[in-house]
């Protein structure tokens, strides 16, 4: 046993790996690609993986369709992550198994290459550089379709207890028509207990059945996917697993995410915790609202834990209560509860003053107090103003200052002060929500209760030891509940680097503890470049929040439109880049600030609402991306009536954002500034030599050479046009000018990316890389 694991170590220690692409049907043999023929069209495309202690074994189900008019020949390309480590890769076309051929990086480039040229298609790009298994597929008949299933194991890379996994769906956008169906399911099962599972791409939807398993499922249809699925989770023995991963550019301040998650059985017991519910009753609330209300108040009591302490507060221009003091949880206090809810009636004006009054009485200090306020309207009977009970809601906090107290403020319908709320619940350590008047108030209440129910760490602190970190968000982390977990961003100071204990503290049902893992904060390049995209997002919710709730400053404005150009992010201060052609200088921006109508359908963002069906669209966008965790929803936003609506021209590739302008898509960090900068400094051809010496001199741009056929770019800080005119070859002379090193190396303002422990790729390691791969998955069943 002990060779076994000394055997095991060895493997773990030479061997990791990224993940496997999705594959691309070409019409043609690999040598003569036929660009007058279409791309085939995806009927369906099934992903099924199952991870099995960093094992992963994918097995790909698709359908092709020959849109053309004849027989084509196809090839079918898997283009492999650079360092992957691959192992038993079969192709079965319509049940037949293929014979397929590794090729390693520059003859999968010149392949690569030969079909750009031929097809005018710029979105192999991103693949230029990886090895890649090729196979000819028989001829499809004219339209005829093909089913293709590729099986394929692989070592996944463990870094400091994270373990991802990619699966590249951007392939698709190979396809004629929309894929019809994508669906993608996926199995963890791990020998150590699973924290933390995250995806930075997709908002998947996830499912841990206990400590060591989770699944992993995402679906859509008829649509064109253009980002690469990323998956990690992460182990731990600790009660709460706590990781951190970077992002870092030569010469920049670097970028961390934090994620924690309880990785303790599900019948682990929770924190005890107080409970007060305050019950708007007003006459407003009658009908169908009061009836919701009591079904969520209902739901809401009978989640509460039996060491659990509670109160029921109702007020319209009274205020009652369900006892005289905070109620233990018995099976005859809950009843007694019900009966007091269903006795609820809805009539008389609002005294919000006094039932927050009564409700911050009822707390006590030996444990985490959370107030659940709905109310559908503003004050109207006792203190109306509503600074002053905000103040006076602040005063009671602070008298009971060791009460840890969180506010959660359910608004309901469009009669609600967004303004009001929102300081309510912020300045109290919560959050508020709305719900409108379609919605359902039971569902929406009893879902977020559900979450809250049972906390597994309050009180958070959070110890970077020496390094120097600012900009966290979000700014305050918030309690961590069973079946939830924390996703904070932030910055590192580029002159604090290297290896420390990051320590996370607070409250857990044994007592205070301390949860620590040591983390690389790394002083040149990483990979991981989602992060960045991520933390600009939430910065600017954050931005948006503070001149929402505290009116406009111009540092805050210059911030939003910094980050929104830099990174292609959409906010009602950007809307402009998206609508407006040529560069805008700064003073136009400013006015187009004021302009009546913005690309989001809103009045102008200074002209900020605090009532009504946009206030709260206006609130739920910068919410959004205060709380964002995947890039799929990026430059989405609810218009008036809370309908989610994507802008189509604002591409976000990598940590970099595109804006199209007429048929050109131009590097989003060109869009503010004079008309200079929009000049180009090199012409290039499209598909010409000089676009592929690009490719090859400056690989870390080449998922944005796959943007588009007519683009300006930023390619180390010069600006490069890409079009039917121009250089067809660049000289040595006209490289170095753009940055090449005296070893021939591109410098594009990041250093080579450090590497993870890792083995792979092509040549002599890239097959030991296999060689040790394969033996590893097959000792796997041994240990």
């Amino acid at each position: 046993m002990t060779r076994r694991l000394v055997l095991c170590a060895a493997l773990l220690t030479l061997l990791a790996a990224a993940a496997l692409a999705d594959g691309i049907l070409i019409p043609g043999p690999p040598e003569r690609p036929e660009p007058e023929v279409p791309y085939f069209t995806i009927k369906y495309h099934h992903v099924d993986v199952e991870i099995r202690d960093q094992v992963a074994t994918t097995v790909i189900d698709q359908v092709f369709i020959n849109e053309a008019n004849r027989e084509v020949e196809a090839t079918y390309i898997f283009p492999l992550p650079p360092n992957s480590v691959v192992q038993d890769f079969a192709v079965e076309a319509d049940g037949e198994r293929m014979e397929s051929k590794l090729l390693e990086a520059d003859e999968a480039q010149e392949i690569y290459e030969e079909i750009m040229r031929r097809r005018k298609d710029p979105a192999l790009f991103q693949y230029a550089g990886n090895d890649t298994y090729r196979c000819r597929i028989y001829p499809i008949p004219a339209g005829g379709e093909r089913r293709i299933v590729i099986t394929y194991s692989e070592l996944l890379n463990q870094d400091a207890d994270v373990v991802d996994y990619m699966y590249p769906m951007s392939t698709e956008q190979f396809s004629t028509e929309p894929v019809g169906e994508t669906v993608f399911n996926c199995s963890i099962e791990s020998r150590d207990p699973i924290a933390s599972v995250y995806c930075p791409s997709h908002d998947v939807s996830i499912d841990k059945k206990d400590r060591r398993h989770a699944t992993v499922s995402y679906e859509e249809n008829d649509t064109r996917p253009d980002r690469d699925l990323q998956l990690y989770y992460a182990v731990s023995q600790d009660a709460v697993g706590t990781h951190l991963l970077t992002y870092k550019e030569r010469g920049d301040d670097g970028f961390f995410m934090l994620l924690a998650a309880p990785s303790v059985d599900q019948d682990t017991d929770p924190l005890p915790k107080n409970v007060v519910f305050v019950l708007d009753r007003s006459g407003s609330m009658s009908g169908e609202k009061i009836e919701q209300a009591r079904d969520a108040l209902t739901f809401c009591v009978n989640q509460l834990g039996e060491d659990d302490h509670f109160e029921i507060v109702t007020f319209s221009d009274n205020i009652r209560s369900f006892g005289d003091e905070l109620q233990r949880v018995t099976s005859s206090r809950v009843r007694d509860a019900r009966r007091f809810i269903a006795e609820q009636e809805a009539a008389g004006s609002t005294d919000i003053n006094s039932a927050m009054e009564l409700a911050m009485d009822r707390r006590t200090d030996d444990r985490p107090n959370y107030i659940v306020v709905l109310t559908d309207g503003l004050p109207t009977a006792g203190v109306t103003d509503l600074d002053d009970i905000l103040a006076n809601v602040q005063e009671w906090h602070e008298d009971m200052d060791g009460a840890s107290t969180r506010i959660f403020v359910f608004g309901v319908g469009y009669d609600v002060d967004t303004h009001f709320l929102d300081k309510m619940a912020v300045d109290n350590n919560g959050v508020a929500a709305y719900v409108r008047p379609e919605e359902s108030i039971e569902a929406k209440v009893s879902s977020f209760y559900s979450k809250i129910s049972r906390p597994m760490l309050t009180d958070i602190g959070l110890d970077f030891g020496a390094i120097d970190t600012y900009d966290m968000f979000p700014k305050e982390l918030p309690d961590l509940f069973w079946g939830s977990q924390i996703v904070a961003l932030g910055r590192y100071d580029k002159r604090t680097t290297g290896t420390c204990s990051v320590s996370l503290s607070g409250q857990t049902p044994e007592g205070s503890e301390t949860f620590s893992v040591r983390a690389r904060f790394p002083s040149r390049a990483t990979g991981r470049d989602y992060i960045p995209a991520l933390w600009a997002s939430r910065k600017v919710g954050w931005l948006l929040d503070e001149i929402r709730l505290h009116g406009e400053k111009k540092e805050l404005v210059d911030e939003i439109v910094r980050l929104g150009t830099e990174y292609g992010i959409l906010t009602e201060y950007t809307s402009f880049l998206a609508t407006e052609t040529g560069a805008i200088t700064e003073e136009e921006a400013v006015d187009r600030l004021r302009g009546p109508q913005g690309a989001m359908g809103a009045a102008g963002p200074l002209a900020t609402e605090r009532m009504g069906g946009y206030a709260i669209s206006q609130r739920d966008n910068a919410q959004a991306m205060q709380v964002q965790t995947n890039v799929a929803t990026q430059n989405m936003y609810q218009d008036a009536e809370g309908h989610w609506q994507r802008v189509a021209n604002i591409r976000n590739v990598g940590q970099r954002g595109f804006i199209q302008q007429g048929e050109q898509w131009v590097d989003s960090r060109l869009r503010v500034g004079s008309e200079d900068e929009l000049q180009p400094e090199l012409q290039v051809q499209a598909f010409s030599e000089a676009h592929f010496q690009l490719s090859r001199a400056f690989p870390t741009v080449n998922a944005q050479l796959a943007v588009a056929d007519n683009m300006l770019v930023l390619v180390n800080g010069h600006v490069i046009q890409i079009g039917d005119e121009g250089k067809t070859e660049l000289s040595a002379d006209e490289l170095g000018a753009l940055g090449l090193t005296d070893e021939g190396e591109a410098d594009v303002g990041a250093a080579p990316i450090e590497p993870e422990t890792q083995v792979g790729g092509g040549g002599l390691l890239g097959g030991l890389g296999r060689a040790l791969a394969g033996l590893w998955i097959g000792i796997r069943s041994l240990i």
